[in-house]
C-alpha cells in the first residue's frame, strides 16, 4: 500500500486567526484541540498582533514546521512533515524579521 504523501503548505487552509488581543489562553486551548483533531493546522495573525511563534509551539507542545510572514504551521509532535522544512529564524518574530530584511535593502541602497 502506498503511503500518502504529505499536504503542501500552501495547500493547507488556515484554522486559527489570532487576532488584535493577541494569544490568549483561548487561544492556545483551540490551538490544542485543532491540532489534535487535525494533526496539522496552518495560524495566521494581524500585523499589530504580537506573536512568537517558537514560544507558541512550546506552549501547545507542537512543532514548528513552517513560517513564512504572519503565518505559520505547527505540527503534532511525532507527526511527519515534508523532508526539507525551510529554516525558521530563531528568535525572532515575523515583525522583527521582517524589519531586518528592510534594514539590509536600505543598507545595499
Amino acid at each position: 500500500m502506498l503511503k500518502k504523501p504529505d499536504r503542501s503548505m500552501q495547500d493547507l487552509k488556515p484554522t486559527v486567526w489570532i487576532g488584535k488581543q493577541g494569544c490568549t489562553e483561548t487561544m492556545i486551548e483551540e490551538i490544542v484541540v485543532q491540532l489534535k483533531k487535525r494533526k496539522m493546522i496552518k495560524v495566521k495573525w494581524l500585523q499589530n498582533a504580537e506573536v512568537d511563534p517558537e514560544s507558541l509551539a512550546t506552549q501547545v507542545k507542537a512543532r514548528l514546521v513552517e513560517v513564512r510572514g504572519r503565518t505559520m504551521v505547527l505540527a503534532l509532535k511525532g507527526h511527519s512533515a515534508p523532508k526539507n522544512p525551510p529554516d525558521v529564524p530563531k528568535g525572532k518574530t515575523a515583525r522583527a524579521t521582517g524589519q531586518m530584511k528592510r534594514a539590509e535593502k536600505s543598507k545595499e541602497r
